[in-house]
């Protein structure tokens, strides 16, 4: 039986269902009603879901390449000195500390590479697009014949075939398309200035997995973000639109683009 939820303000525990997709679709989408109208509320669930990261699963990889096997023979191998006499703590002991300090040292030195995984391109791109006003993109020269040139551009090096046609948005002027590149992945950016909402942009990179997706919601530098896999190729679209409408966006896109 779903459980019912307190209506608005709603408690935190909701915003971490809300961010686990463990809300039914019922409750999610009066979440949402409420989350379009209510910048308090936004701020909450961004600040929250800067804190919803796989730690989990991360560190358990990480801790899988420690030597602990060898550590643990090491310290099988040494006698302990309980019994001889000897004050204080046995090596056997010592060394059973070391080996834990070892894997919180091995989370912590490797600690900054965490978020170096294929989905970390949208934090950087949220960093791009948090410096973006509706003046970044007003005299930006959209014309037909230039637009043409840059999605070539971007066809040209990922290999995608893009049309002004399937990048329409409802409410939203195609303004330009870019090439961007963070650490070794070449990452299209194509922008659009939407009348209500100010910029917004869909970027497109190369995926490690060929493996489809379907649309997925998040909330980076306060802006709502719906990203998917097709056909090799990851997606994220970005902007200060309220979620349910980044969500029928993206759903448009996705069924026009690959």
């Amino acid at each position: 039986m779903t459980r019912e939820i307190a209506p608005a303000p709603y408690a935190d525990e909701v915003l971490v269902a809300y961010l686990d997709n463990q809300l039914s679709e019922s409750q999610r989408a009066k979440f949402d009603a409420q989350l379009s109208q209510d910048d308090v509320l936004t701020r909450r669930l961004a600040q929250m879901s800067r804190s919803n990261l796989p730690f989990h699963d991360a560190f358990g990889a990480m801790l899988q390449e420690a030597p602990v096997g060898k550590l643990q023979a090491a310290l099988d191998a040494i006698p302990d000195a309980r019994g001889t006499g000897s004050p204080g703590l046995s090596r056997r002991a010592l060394l059973a500390a070391s080996l834990s300090f070892l894997a919180v040292g091995l989370l912590a030195g490797r600690y900054s590479t965490l978020f170096t995984s294929e989905d970390n391109w949208r934090a950087r791109v949220a960093d791009y697009m948090s410096l973006y006003t509706a003046q970044t993109l007003a005299d930006v020269y959209d014309s037909a014949g230039q637009q043409k040139i840059q999605l070539a551009r971007v066809q040209n090096t990922l290999g995608i075939p893009l049309s002004p046609a399937a990048l329409a948005v409802q409410g939203a002027d195609l303004k330009d398309a870019r090439m961007l590149h963070y650490d070794d992945d070449d990452i299209a950016q194509i922008t659009y200035l939407d009348a209500r909402y100010g910029p917004m942009a869909l970027c497109i990179t190369h995926s490690k997995s060929v493996e489809n997706t379907s649309l997925q919601r998040e909330i980076r530098r306060g802006m709502n973000v719906v990203y998917w896999r097709t056909a090799g190729y990851n997606f994220m679209l970005i902007g200060h639109s309220p979620a349910t409408t980044l969500a029928a966006h993206a759903a448009a896109l996705q069924a026009n683009l690959v």
